[in-house]
Order: C-alpha cells, then structure tokens, then sequence
C-alpha cells in the first residue's frame, strides 16, 4: 500500500532542536550517527507503521530509536501493515524530555 509519511510542525522543530544539539562543537562522530538513526527509523515508519506500541496518548504509537522517542499516529491504525493508512509524526521527544505535551 502507498502511505504518506508527514511531519507536523512541532516535530520538524524538535528534529532541528536534535540536529543543533548533536552538530555543536564537539558533539563528534557518534552524535551525528544518532540523527541518521533517527531520521532512518522515522523513513521506516512509511513501510511498517504498525510495528511499534500504542503511546501514553490516544490513538498514538511510540518508537524509540538513538534514545529518542517518536511519537506518530496512523490514519486509519487498522493494527496491520498492509492495510493501515498514512503516518503523520507528531513528536520527537529527547531522552528524559517531559512527554505530556503534544
């Protein structure tokens, strides 16, 4: 099935906070590796969208990829891949980061 894959503003924020975050002077090789392994894990949502658990929030799922949570929904979330409608990431919350607002 073809999905779209879509970032609200909120997590195209987050992403540039984690990007300025891990590119500052010094953060080295291993921090630029966490942004690739984010951002791969968010490109795979477009062909498994279904393989990670329901979130603190209704109708979310949550995915953790480089200490990072990603919290998306699914529109329709039918519970299998196949099947299942388009993706729109909500948030990209950083490791200890207060989750209770979306």
């Amino acid at each position: 099935m073809r999905r779209a894959l879509n970032l609200a503003n909120e997590a195209l924020r987050d992403l540039d906070a984690i990007r300025c975050w891990h590119t500052q002077p010094g953060a080295g090789r291993a921090a630029a590796a966490r942004i690739r392994q984010i951002r791969t894990a968010i490109q795979g949502l477009k062909a498994h969208p279904c393989r990670y658990p329901y979130g603190a929030h209704t109708g979310t799922r949550e995915l953790t990829s480089a200490g990072h949570r990603i919290v998306y929904e699914i529109d329709p979330d039918t519970g299998d891949n196949r099947t299942a409608g388009d993706v729109m990431v909500l948030r990209v919350y950083g490791p200890g980061q207060v989750r209770s607002p979306l």
